[in-house]
């Protein structure tokens, strides 16, 4: 049977539900029912934890999302990651909402950055610049690059990213977390961008929900053209 939570707090999770647990026992010997109360935060715990089996539709160039969460804002910016011009779609994590952050496509870590920074509410305007922050560049198959960045919220105070340069990610693989409500992005060079297939307000899921469609990489395009020709 498939462990149900995410292997990223495993450790703190069980000595989270030990301590909750000899809690329940010691107000167990109150009259009343004040064993209870540890409940609803272990229920609580237990559901924030949960790391459920997810499998995304659509091919490589369909863009999976990052994390369950809000669409909160599909924007252009300069990137300093991918140091170009960007499409960024935020999506916005509740304390409610699975926290495991999962690579929206198949690629090559080919770069992992820290920022530090501080706690905004992940909702302010200034969080996704002020608030500590990890970002991972992946490098496609196809050569084409782009990136996934975990930033902190007024909660969240800790970025679980694993993840190394050279690692070699698979298409909604598990790749780290954050924890407690926070902001993870989407950041496609705006030149690779196509087709939202996503919209402001929108309720997603990581690892399922398309976010966006990628345009025809530059090999694969030219492929189909001339087999379009050979074909007249």
């Amino acid at each position: 049977m498939r462990w149900p939570f995410t292997r990223y707090a495993t450790g703190f999770l069980l000595a989270l539900l030990a301590v909750l647990a000899a809690a329940a026992w010691g107000l167990s010997h109150l009259d009343g029912w004040w064993w209870l109360a540890p409940l609803p935060l272990a229920a609580f715990v237990l559901n924030f934890f949960r790391d459920p089996q997810r499998h995304g539709p659509g091919g490589e160039d369909e863009l999976l999302a990052p994390a369950d969460g809000l669409v909160a804002d599909i924007l252009e910016v300069d990137d300093p990651d991918l140091g170009q011009r960007c499409r960024r779609v935020g999506i916005f994590l509740n304390v409610f909402d699975v926290h495991v952050n999962r690579a929206p496509c198949a690629g090559e870590v080919q770069a992992v950055s820290r920022r530090p920074g501080g706690f905004l509410d992940a909702r302010h305007p200034r969080a996704t610049e002020d608030n500590r922050a990890a970002t991972i560049v992946l490098r496609r198959p196809d050569g084409r690059r782009l990136a996934v960045r975990q930033i902190t919220g007024l909660i969240a105070r800790r970025i679980v990213c694993p993840a190394r340069v050279g690692d070699r990610l698979l298409r909604g693989e598990r790749y780290g977390m954050i924890r407690f409500g926070s902001r993870t992005e989407l950041v496609v060079p705006l030149a690779d961008a196509d087709e939202l297939l996503a919209r402001v307000g929108q309720r997603v899921k990581g690892g399922e929900t398309l976010l966006l469609r990628l345009r025809p990489a530059p090999a694969a395009a030219g492929a189909r053209a001339e087999a379009a020709a050979a074909a007249r």
